[in-house]
Order: C-alpha cells, then structure tokens, then sequence
C-alpha cells in the first residue's frame, strides 16, 4: 500500500479516540484540516483499511457503520438508546478452542458485540 497523507490523517484521528467513528465524522473532522476532501476519498480509504486489517469496521444494527483502530482482540457494546460503541474492558473469551473442538473447524478469530442499555441511558 502506497502511502497517502490523507490515510495517515485518518489513521491518526482512529488512533486518537475511543469513540468508534462513522465515515461521516471522520469525514467532518478530516474537513476542518483539508476541506476539499471528497466523502468518496474516506470510504474508500477505509475499505483499504480495513481490507489489511488497519481498521476493524463494527457493522450495528442501527444501519451505521463505525471504524476502530485499535485491532487488539476486544469485545463491543452498543447501547440501543444513545446508539454508541463501547469497547468492553475485559479479557478476551476462550472460545476459539470449543467452536473448533465443537464444529470441526480452524478458527483464526471472531468478534463478539453485546447489545443492550449503556449505564449512562439506564440512569436518565
């Protein structure tokens, strides 16, 4: 991959948070430093992204689509009140060993989101 000052942009506003962006927030807060940035421009670079596993893409049942990249093997919680993605500070489950043992297969990861009522939401 060639490298692209408008990727690394990304890649650093990605590193920088916690919060799970959409390809809409990355593209505002891109704007405030290149404002000719296509939206084109920032989907495509997270396909790519998340193509060499730069970026994990966090598909919710919310039709929205947010991007994290912090790839180390953790779980997500998405509040089905305010619509955020949390990453849930836990060690990861040991489940590789059992799907494998169970469905004769070879796992080489998986990906687990909770859903529910974040503590914020649940104490309004």
């Amino acid at each position: 991959m060639n490298y692209s000052k408008q990727r690394e942009a990304m890649m650093n506003i990605l590193r920088n948070t916690r919060s799970h962006p959409t390809a809409q927030e990355i593209y505002a807060e891109m704007r405030k430093t290149d404002p000719k940035i296509s939206l084109g421009t920032i989907y495509r670079n997270l396909a790519l992204l998340t193509k060499t596993g730069s970026v994990m893409r966090i598909d919710t049942i919310h039709e929205s689509v947010h991007y994290d990249a912090h790839t180390d093997p953790h779980y997500h919680f998405i509040c089905s009140e305010c619509k955020r993605v949390y990453d849930l500070d836990m060690e990861p489950l040991e489940l590789d060993a059992a799907v494998e043992e169970n469905f004769d297969c070879t796992v080489t990861g998986h990906s687990l989101i909770f859903y529910g009522v974040c503590g914020s939401c649940k104490n309004k």
